[in-house]
């Protein structure tokens, strides 16, 4: 958005010092409640109106990453278009609330009602892929949602062509990403598997039961490093990797993947869903048997993988580019307005 000469500011309640790094010409503003509060999924409207209330003095289109249910607010208060950008979404998910999924639907149902009225009022949502559009849908009425792609940053992303010959997979250390099924697919290879993630509290089980996976399997048990990257080197790690996993159980292709591909490595996922596009991603859903064959496949040929890679490079460059994202939040902002 600078780049193009349109001042952008992030209002946020806290933000990571080395995200304020990364973004020297983006005035971040930051004040207000914590953003982690008991109840996440309702404090987080609370949380959103208020940075609505202290950005609507500056800003002419307000882009919304949370607390989506308040968007109207904006629109009906101050005439503020207010977009709310629906991502990833836990409480779309039932499978995800562990112990406590028999009330999962009785936690959910509010919020969900408070969406479903927001999307009939406000004259446009983003989406970031047609599954997420198709699986709000299910629970929320409304034609407003438009898909923006997950956009990467290709110069910084970009491919080395180096192979270190390591198996490589990145995200919050959290069951929605179900890295224990990358891990039992590599449990047969003979290389080193990385699993680079940010660490969350209230997923400590989570890495704790993967820890346990490994300690007591004697074919993981000296192979696998866990690591919690700097930005820099995470980078280094998805340039020098041989292949990335994606087992997250989502219908689409998380940033991390997008990211992996944008560096030229080949990627196998559980779904890649990117509507009339075919990326060059293998797909191999929850059939344990495929992932052990694919990943089997691409290890033992480093002539097919830097194949892919270069395929996965191209259609990076062609559909998720930074410029490809703000161009399609751009037209609809048009619409919108």
């Amino acid at each position: 958005m600078t780049t193009r000469g349109i001042e952008t500011r992030v209002y946020t309640c806290s933000a990571d010092s080395r995200i304020l790094a990364n973004l020297p010409e983006v005035q971040i503003v930051i004040g207000g409640p914590p953003s982690k509060m008991p109840f996440e999924m309702y404090s987080s409207l609370l949380v959103s109106r208020h940075l609505i209330d202290v950005a609507s003095s500056w800003a002419d289109v307000i882009i919304l990453h949370t607390g989506a249910g308040v968007a109207e607010y904006g629109w009906r208060k101050y005439r503020l278009l207010c977009i709310p950008f629906l991502h990833v979404d836990d409480k779309y998910e039932s499978t995800l609330f562990g112990h406590y999924r028999a009330l999962a639907s009785l936690y959910t149902y509010p919020i969900k009602l408070q969406e479903s009225r927001c999307v009939r009022h406000v004259p446009l949502v983003f989406a970031n892929s047609s599954s997420l559009r198709s699986g709000v849908q299910l629970h929320i009425q409304g034609d407003r949602l438009t898909i923006i792609p997950l956009g990467v940053n290709i110069h910084r992303f970009q491919p080395t062509w180096n192979d270190d010959e390591y198996i490589l997979m990145v995200g919050r250390i959290s069951p929605t990403n179900n890295f224990e099924l990358g891990l039992r697919a590599a449990a047969n290879t003979s290389c080193k598997i990385v699993i680079a993630g940010i660490h969350e509290q209230k997923f400590s089980w989570y890495f704790r039961y993967l820890r346990k996976l490994v300690d007591e399997s004697h074919q993981l048990r000296n192979r696998v490093e866990f690591l919690t990257p700097a930005d820099d080197e995470l980078v280094s790690l998805l340039q020098n990797c041989s292949l990335f996993l994606s087992p997250r159980i989502y219908d689409y292709l998380g940033l991390a993947a997008l990211e992996a591909m944008a560096c030229g490595k080949p990627v196998i996922a559980y779904n890649a869903d990117e509507d009339s596009r075919h990326p060059p991603v293998m797909k191999c859903g929850k059939t344990y048997s495929m992932w052990q064959e694919t990943l089997n496949t691409l290890m033992s040929d480093r002539r097919l993988r830097e194949k892919v890679g270069r395929e996965s490079r191209q259609f990076i460059e062609e559909h998720h580019t930074w410029k490809n994202t703000v161009d399609s939040m751009l037209e609809g902002i048009k619409t919108g307005l």
